[in-house]
């Protein structure tokens, strides 16, 4: 009886119209062109293809170099986390004003801020008596370029002093060396005062804003009326 309960399964399952019957494969039919076409597309000019090498030039490598420098950059920051990405953005944002520094592009002219015109000058072997301070301190405040106004602000009271002949300018002298030549205590004071106001702003390259500038400006004010009733 179970030999056939067993059998009796084995054949019920086994339903011959659905086996599987093998598919006849179509015979795939292999076309070689002619010889006398090959030979044809051979001699055409549109089908001969030819390996152009060009050897890159040092700006091409430089190029090159940086694109490879942001890139691991970026492959590093991207398994680091956020910060990592804002750390890479700083550096390569670094890196772009360094390069259109080495190309002499100016930033401010991309931002749609053009540079106003100014007196090619040497800053550091100026003589005070051949310069239009006027001129010079108007110009750059209308760049907005405030560490310069204080340069020129401190010049013109030096040139003012000189005019006086409260000092003996000289270009071989140190700013501080002036002060053993001002007779008045308090004008010496404020004149030390306003050395050190400069030699923080320029030496230092601290940038002013409008607000820190209005307030060097008021004591530079004060030094140049104290200069001016002196004598």
């Amino acid at each position: 009886m179970l030999l056939f309960c067993f059998c009796s399964t084995v054949f019920a399952q086994t339903d011959p119209s659905k086996m599987s019957v093998p598919v006849a494969q179509k015979e795939v039919d292999f076309r070689i062109p002619e010889k006398s076409k090959i030979e044809e597309y051979q001699k055409d000019s549109r089908f001969q293809y030819k390996k152009v090498e060009r050897s890159l030039s040092w700006w091409d490598k430089f190029w090159y170099a940086v694109s490879d420098f942001i890139n691991g950059l970026f492959r590093v920051a991207a398994g680091s986390g956020m910060l990592s990405v804002v750390v890479v953005l700083i550096i390569i944002l670094v890196v772009c004003l360094i390069i259109m520094k080495l190309i002499g592009v100016d930033y401010r002219t991309l931002m749609g801020k053009k540079k106003l015109d100014t007196p090619e000058i040497d800053i550091y072997t100026e003589n005070v008596h051949n310069m239009n301070f006027d001129e010079l301190i108007s110009n750059a405040l209308k760049n907005r370029d405030y560490r310069l106004v204080v340069r020129f602000l401190y010049l013109k009271n030096l040139k003012l002093m000189s005019d006086k002949e409260i000092i003996d300018w000289s270009t071989n002298k140190t700013n501080y060396s002036y002060q053993y030549e001002i007779k008045n205590n308090s004008l010496r004071n404020k004149f030390l005062e306003a050395t050190l106001i400069f030699d923080y702003v320029w030496y230092g390259k601290f940038v002013l804003d409008e607000s820190q500038f209005s307030e060097i400006n008021r004591r530079m004010d004060e030094f140049n009326n104290m200069v001016k009733h002196e004598g």
